[in-house]
């Protein structure tokens, strides 16, 4: 997967595409690698070429929660980059993976002349929160009909004791 191929970016004119692939490293990370932290500055976005990188969060209790998973061509770490706020979730691969790293100022000042990208990264979110909004919903509904079934095996058993 070039970069110029990633969804994100292949709506864009070839001399936009071109300014893009001098501003991207390529960087290659071993299975089990971290590529950012929840907390860390929003530095800049990710395209994976290879591999796949896994987005997870850490809950109240402690516990690691995956997200998301994000595929060749798809981007990662751009809220951090567009709302200036520290890493919300961290980012690591689970099997050696190639990423496109482009820097936070030099993508900003790219958004800012080409709006083709500025709709694309939009699209990018919002398809992101759309993901994310349906698995949490359907993650809750679950939760709720099992605590549901058992409620109802605890009557039917307490009715089964004592008649």
């Amino acid at each position: 997967m070039e970069l110029t191929e990633s969804n994100l970016f292949s709506g864009l004119p070839p001399a936009e595409l071109l300014r893009l692939g001098r501003l991207a490293a390529e960087l290659s990370y071993p299975a089990g690698a971290c590529i950012f932290q929840e907390g860390e500055p929003g530095d800049a976005i990710y395209v994976v070429k290879s591999g796949w990188v896994q987005i997870s969060a850490r809950t109240e209790s402690g516990q690691r929660l995956m997200l998301s998973r994000i595929l060749p061509g798809e981007i990662f770490g751009e809220m951090a980059v567009l709302d200036a706020q520290p890493r919300s979730a961290t980012a690591s691969v689970e099997e050696p993976t190639v990423v496109y790293r482009i820097p936070r100022q030099e993508l900003l000042g790219l958004i800012e002349t080409s709006p083709k990208l500025a709709l694309a990264v939009m699209r990018a979110i919002s398809l992101r929160l759309r993901d994310f909004n349906y698995r949490y919903v359907r993650t809750v509904l679950t939760t709720e009909r099992m605590a549901l079934i058992g409620r109802f095996a605890n009557s039917i058993v307490h009715d089964l004791k004592s008649p």
